[in-house]
């Protein structure tokens, strides 16, 4: 298990046809819970299983692990916890070769914590082949694919995924980064799309560059209905497909990459 500031590197083909990637984001799954909608999380992994250059970010929370201490009633689980575990496996791997970053949430955290085993994200991504892209807390994600200018240079983004927090919490945490493009993360149930600017200065050119940089908070499989009524929780709207479409502009007169481009779409389901 890798230390979390050891960043991923991604590296795909070289080739025109990659030029452009899709980053889907996928969180607060909640396998086993009572309210799980199997059904959304089912048409999402279709649509990324067709999708050729379509890549995967999980932000946690795939499973629901409920246990006496929380919030949720683990007698009315739909599946014990090693059924979750394998449900999960199951239904990810047809996706498991476009995983680049995963990382647990607090309801994977609850059996590291209560029992003292690996975090279940963990022993899954080894099952799928891809240990390498599991962080416990954060993952940084460098995402290198297509061409830019032959074999010299390919398109590069920097994706920081986690599970969340807060509104709050998390607009301070974003600010912590330089040289992101994009944030992904999850666990408030609101989902959302922020784009941000960021500034950054060239000391040594003595100049100052306005980039993008974007913010999306994906949204939870859970129809409404269980504890989230009775707690009175904002009625999450119908899922989501939420994704990134990254490409690179390049100023061809110039010979130069003028401008990153991270278009960002979601499709209802």
């Amino acid at each position: 298990m890798l230390n979390d500031l050891d960043v991923i590197v991604k590296q795909f083909p070289n080739t025109a046809a990659w030029n452009t990637v899709r980053l889907y984001a996928i969180g607060d799954v909640h396998v086993g819970s009572e309210s799980f909608d199997e059904r959304a999380i089912r048409k999402k992994i279709s649509i990324i299983k067709d999708d050729p250059y379509g890549l995967v970010s999980l932000c946690g929370d795939l499973g629901d692990f409920g246990l006496k201490s929380s919030v949720t009633n683990p007698l009315r689980a739909t599946l014990q916890p090693r059924e979750q575990i394998q449900f999960i496996y199951e239904l990810f791997e047809p996706i498991k070769d476009k995983i680049v970053s995963a990382v647990p949430g607090n309801h994977e955290d609850r059996l590291v914590r209560e029992i003292g085993t690996n975090s279940p994200l963990y022993d899954l991504c080894v099952r799928w082949g891809c240990p390498d892209v599991f962080r416990e807390n954060a993952a940084i994600l460098k995402l290198l694919f297509g061409t830019l200018r032959g074999n010299e240079q390919q398109n590069c983004f920097i994706i920081v995924t986690t599970h969340g927090s807060s509104r709050t919490r998390h607009r301070k945490f974003t600010g912590s980064f330089d040289g992101v493009d994009a944030f992904i993360s999850g666990h408030t149930h609101e989902p959302s799309y922020n784009p941000m600017g960021r500034i950054s200065v060239d000391a040594i050119h003595a100049k100052a560059k306005w980039n993008p940089c974007k913010s999306i908070v994906v949204d939870a499989h859970l129809a409404p209905g269980g504890y989230g009524l009775k707690k009175e929780y904002e009625v999450p709207p119908p899922p989501e497909l939420q994704y990134l479409e990254l490409t690179t502009k390049r100023d061809t007169d110039k010979n130069r990459t003028t401008r990153k481009v991270m278009d960002y779409h979601s499709i209802t389901i």
